[in-house]
């Protein structure tokens, strides 16, 4: 008798989870920050990190839904009870408090000083981010509620009188600083030629800067709502380290 109701366990079991061929499917949400994730003509979802997670996601047999919203809504989605996630998201202690994050499934080479190449000598003099921003000589451009990583975050809050925030997208900041409207923003190397043709303008007018207290490239996540089923994050997990293995952490 007790061998036949496991037997009916274990079917039950089976029938629970996701056959071949037969996948859950998962909200994603995403902004225009390319080269990571942007969307296309045709409306599809693109970019490095996009990509990335779409065979991710494939692996763990799931179907990724994709949609395109302000950033700011981003974090509201996450903090609701609606099971959503969104991609390359930095992890933060304030982040964790709401939400659950993946294994790291991306890492950034060094952010650097973006800025127009008609002020190179006015930099010249710093070598430091820190420094940079004590002299009390340069505005900082960021887009509101993105991070740029824990380490750099403690330093850049000492300074928002000094910090332009936008509520759109790295586009936008990027035309503001070619406006003059702030004098610098950070940006890993290899978001620089995608962020340029984005914004439709030319290479020559900007260089960057790299600074020595600018710690290695951050750990970019997926982000979960806690409504996600932690089984599906595990299974997630599962393939990241299938697919792209364990990156280094701490960084």
């Amino acid at each position: 008798m007790l061998k036949k109701a496991l037997m009916c366990l274990g079917f039950l079991l089976m029938c629970m989870r996701p056959q071949g061929g037969i996948a859950e499917t998962l909200d994603i949400y995403y902004f225009e920050y390319p080269p990571y994730y942007h969307k296309l003509e045709n409306g599809e979802a693109s970019g490095i990190i996009v990509d990335l997670a779409r065979k991710i996601l494939a692996s763990a047999q799931i179907e990724a839904k994709f949609f395109f919203v302000p950033a700011k809504r981003i974090l509201h989605e996450i903090k609701s009870d609606h099971p959503a996630a969104s991609l390359g998201w930095f992890k933060t202690p304030e982040r964790e408090q709401f939400a659950r994050f993946s294994l790291p499934i991306y890492v950034n080479r060094p952010a650097e000083v973006f800025l127009l190449r008609e002020n190179e000598q006015k930099f010249r003099p710093y070598d430091s981010l820190e420094g940079l921003l004590q002299s009390g000589k340069f505005f900082f451009g960021r887009v509101q509620g993105l991070s740029e990583g824990p380490q750099l975050d403690g330093m850049l809050a000492k300074y928002e009188h000094k910090t332009v925030q936008v509520t759109t997208d790295t586009v936008r900041l990027l035309k503001m600083l070619e406006s003059r409207r702030f004098d610098f923003m950070l940006m890993p190397p290899e978001e620089v030629d995608v962020l340029l043709q984005a914004a439709q303008t030319h290479r020559d007018k900007f260089m960057l800067r790299a600074m020595n207290d600018i710690p290695q490239g951050n750990l970019r996540y997926i982000i979960y709502s806690k409504a996600v089923d932690p089984d599906l994050i595990r299974r997630i997990d599962q393939a990241i380290v299938t697919e792209i293995g364990m990156l280094p952490a701490g960084q």
